[in-house]
């Protein structure tokens, strides 16, 4: 079963805690590990420590979407099990997972469930919420098992987005082709949660955050509803975060000013049709 499947990780400034979720996979299964911080250092600690794990590191930092369609241009096996660096696999979950797809054999995407979190009811299709495998129009995009041919017929994901909304834009394709995504209620993970990047980067990566945030909810509401449902995405925001910046200019605080001014720019930036170009500013820390 193990020589079915590869997982892959997107790593950046992730030292401290993605042996934390390599440790909770069965050492037989292929890992590549798309280091977007291009430490050299810890590609070297992590591949000779684990004969299964393979580092590459890009000429710069791809972002997550990106990187995961380099991570899946280098695999030899069927499927793809994509995995946030702050997930931990229960022993059964992959089994679980290559179980349901042999089971449900037509599917886009099988995610598991994650612990200790509900879906909302409007995340389901077909009123199915109950089901052992349920069909679902939205799930977290922290663990997505995949069958390597569906990239043939769907495309990569869309490496105009940076961060946030990658997976999104992912699940309308796959739905447009009438292609499903099911929860496998059975296959479960443990998710952490927005602390997959050092501490000592929090600050920057906030702003990095919500740059891209805005930016992506303004491209990919465009891109697959019209200009008019993307506006009204995006311009209570865009109002907001200008009276927030006046207001922290005002106060002098100088970290949230930040934050806010990160958000005007990033739907203004879209708005206009400039590229997301905003990167944390963090290589040299």
């Amino acid at each position: 079963m193990e020589n079915d499947i590869t997982v892959i990780f997107v790593s950046f400034h992730s030292e401290d805690i993605i042996e934390k979720s390599i440790a909770t996979i069965n050492h037989n299964i292929p890992i590549i590990v798309i280091e977007n911080s291009r430490n050299f250092t810890f590609k070297e600690k992590l591949e000779k420590k684990y004969s299964n794990i393979k580092v590459i590191i890009p000429d710069k930092n791809l972002g997550n979407g990106a990187g995961i369609n380099r991570g899946i241009k280098n695999i030899n096996t069927k499927y793809v099990f994509y995995l946030d660096v702050d997930t931990e696999l229960f022993p059964d979950t992959i089994k679980n997972l290559m179980n349901a797809a042999k089971e449900i054999k037509s599917f886009s995407i099988l995610a598991p469930k994650i612990n200790n979190f509900d879906y909302k009811n409007d995340c389901y299709l077909k009123s199915n919420k109950n089901g052992k495998y349920s069909s679902m129009r939205f799930v977290t995009g922290c663990a997505l098992f995949f069958e390597k041919e569906l990239f043939n017929e769907i495309g990569f994901f869309d490496e105009n987005i940076f961060l946030y909304f990658e997976e999104n834009d992912f699940y309308e394709r796959c739905l447009k082709k009438e292609k499903s995504i099911f929860l496998i209620q059975n296959s479960k993970i443990n998710h952490k949660g927005n602390s997959s990047v050092k501490d000592a980067f929090k600050e920057e990566i906030e702003i990095n955050r919500n740059w891209h945030l805005m930016w992506s909810t303004f491209y990919f509401y465009k891109k697959h509803f019209g200009k008019i449902t993307a506006y009204k995405k995006v311009l209570p925001k865009f109002f907001s975060a200008f009276l927030n910046i006046l207001f922290f200019i005002i106060t002098n605080n100088k970290k949230k000013r930040k934050v806010y001014s990160a958000r005007f720019s990033g739907i203004l930036n879209s708005v206009i049709g400039n590229k997301s170009w905003f990167r944390p500013n963090i290589a040299k820390k």
